[in-house]
């Protein structure tokens, strides 16, 4: 039971648990109706999406872990606890799994780009580990998350049932990606000082923590109020227009959209305040919490959403 508990710290349970969205969101833009999700490939995708997360977890908390033992304990506990051995072994076992999830993927569509998995593998490995480690490269350093994580799932999900790309699933790949991105630069902020004592410089150094705050809040809102305008635009494509007969499904979309409104809103507020402290860092840090939350309260909303609409 240790041995799980510790593998649960290092894969980020919390993060994990409010994923499933962003898997989702462009094969539920896709998708004519929701009958059209039940499908093997979107089953393997969504496996394929949270394999390869797993693993960026994983090889981020072992390349972290020296790091993380001067504030984040408790991750750089659980990698020694387990042994840095079983952890590389857990690295190769998940590898092989996620490049076997993309084969399959490539053959159920007949689709040779879904081998990409082994890309998105490639982003999760150059983004922790040397020597190449983009994390701790200044201004380079937000790319492979925003790009790996937040926008090519959308994109996939898309393709994967449209065999193709437009300019709207584009554009809410991008937007998304600043929402999350703009949610996620607490947590960036939050090691500032003990990333600096670690020689690692990321974007909260080269732009400034401030003013790395401050563009966190302009990518929240901008990317909050991008995404639901996409999602209303895309619900009225010719290839997918919703029933809008039904009062009930309305309301409650209605309903979401005011709460991930408010949900955005408060994040930016926050952000924007974290951005005049005294110490931003160690406010950072009592706020680091909210960001799994943010995630929750943004990301379940819109997905709902679409589905409510198609």
């Amino acid at each position: 039971m240790k041995a799980l508990r510790d593998f649960l710290v290092i894969s980020r349970a919390g993060i994990q648990i409010a994923s499933l969205p962003t898997a989702l969101i462009g094969c539920a833009l896709a998708a004519r109706d929701r009958a059209e999700l039940w499908d093997a490939g979107v089953l393997v995708y969504v496996l394929l999406f949270f394999v390869v997360l797993t693993f960026a977890c994983n090889i981020n908390c072992l390349a972290d872990r020296d790091v993380d033992a001067l504030h984040k304990k408790r991750m750089s506990e659980a990698v020694r606890s387990m042994g840095e051995k079983r952890v590389q072994a857990i690295l190769a076992v998940e590898a092989v799994l996620a490049l076997a999830l993309a084969a399959l993927l490539a053959i159920l569509k007949k689709d040779a780009i879904f081998c990409a998995g082994a890309v998105t593998l490639g982003i999760a490995f150059v983004y922790s580990a040397p020597p190449l480690r983009l994390k701790q490269r200044g201004w380079l350093s937000p790319l492979p998350v925003v790009f790996g994580l937040y926008a090519l799932p959308p994109l996939g999900g898309w393709y994967l049932l449209r065999g193709s790309l437009n300019g709207a699933i584009i554009v809410f790949a991008l937007v998304y990606a600043m929402l999350m991105e703009g949610l996620t630069i607490v947590n960036t902020c939050e090691d500032h000082p003990e990333d600096e004592a670690a020689g690692v410089r990321t974007l909260a150094h080269a732009l400034g923590i401030r003013r790395t705050l401050a563009l966190g809040a302009w990518l929240a809102g901008f990317g909050g109020i991008g995404a639901i305008g996409l999602i209303v635009a895309m619900a009225g494509d010719a290839r997918g227009r919703p029933d809008l007969s039904g009062a009930i499904p309305l309301i409650i979309a209605g309903a979401l959209a005011t709460y991930y409104g408010r949900s955005v809103i408060s994040a930016v507020r926050v952000l924007g305040g974290l951005s005049r402290t005294e110490d931003p860092a160690a406010e950072c840090k009592l706020r680091a919490t909210l960001m799994p939350a943010w995630f929750l309260k943004t990301r379940y909303p819109l997905l709902f959403i679409v589905l409510l609409l198609k």
